[in-house]
Protein backbone atom coordinates (compact mmCIF):
# COMPACT_ATOMS: atom_id res chain seq x y z
CA UNK A 1 0.00 0.00 0.00
CA UNK A 2 2.92 2.38 0.49
CA UNK A 3 4.73 1.84 -2.80
CA UNK A 4 4.06 2.33 -6.48
CA UNK A 5 3.02 -0.51 -8.75
CA UNK A 6 6.48 -0.50 -10.32
CA UNK A 7 8.22 -0.70 -6.92
CA UNK A 8 5.89 -3.54 -5.86
CA UNK A 9 6.66 -5.38 -9.10
CA UNK A 10 10.40 -5.11 -8.48
CA UNK A 11 10.46 -5.80 -4.71
CA UNK A 12 7.44 -7.85 -3.64
CA UNK A 13 6.36 -9.78 -6.73
CA UNK A 14 9.58 -11.85 -7.13
CA UNK A 15 9.24 -13.11 -3.54
CA UNK A 16 5.68 -14.42 -4.02
CA UNK A 17 5.24 -18.16 -4.48
CA UNK A 18 3.90 -18.90 -8.00
CA UNK A 19 0.50 -19.96 -6.62
CA UNK A 20 0.08 -16.56 -4.91
CA UNK A 21 1.04 -14.35 -7.84
CA UNK A 22 -1.70 -12.20 -9.35
CA UNK A 23 -3.18 -12.71 -12.80
CA UNK A 24 -1.41 -10.73 -15.49
CA UNK A 25 -2.36 -9.55 -18.94
CA UNK A 26 -1.01 -7.22 -21.60
CA UNK A 27 -3.52 -5.18 -23.57
CA UNK A 28 -2.82 -4.25 -27.15
CA UNK A 29 -4.19 -1.22 -29.05
CA UNK A 30 -7.97 -1.39 -29.37
CA UNK A 31 -8.43 -3.86 -26.50
CA UNK A 32 -10.42 -3.15 -23.32
CA UNK A 33 -10.27 -4.78 -19.91
CA UNK A 34 -13.30 -4.72 -17.59
CA UNK A 35 -12.93 -5.07 -13.81
CA UNK A 36 -16.00 -6.16 -11.84
CA UNK A 37 -16.99 -4.00 -8.88
CA UNK A 38 -14.64 -4.21 -5.87
CA UNK A 39 -12.07 -6.17 -7.89
CA UNK A 40 -8.59 -5.40 -6.54
CA UNK A 41 -6.23 -4.42 -9.34
CA UNK A 42 -3.13 -2.48 -10.24
CA UNK A 43 -1.90 -1.20 -13.56
CA UNK A 44 1.52 -0.59 -15.02
CA UNK A 45 1.69 1.34 -18.28
CA UNK A 46 4.55 0.18 -20.48
CA UNK A 47 4.03 2.97 -23.01
CA UNK A 48 1.97 6.12 -23.47
CA UNK A 49 -1.67 5.23 -22.84
CA UNK A 50 -5.15 6.57 -22.15
CA UNK A 51 -7.06 5.50 -19.05
CA UNK A 52 -10.79 5.98 -18.48
CA UNK A 53 -12.49 5.00 -15.26
CA UNK A 54 -16.14 5.22 -14.31
CA UNK A 55 -18.30 3.87 -11.53
CA UNK A 56 -21.73 2.64 -12.54
CA UNK A 57 -24.50 1.72 -10.21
Amino acid sequence: PNETTLAWLHHTYPALPPAERPLECTLRPGEVLYFPGRWWHATLNLDTSVFISTFLG
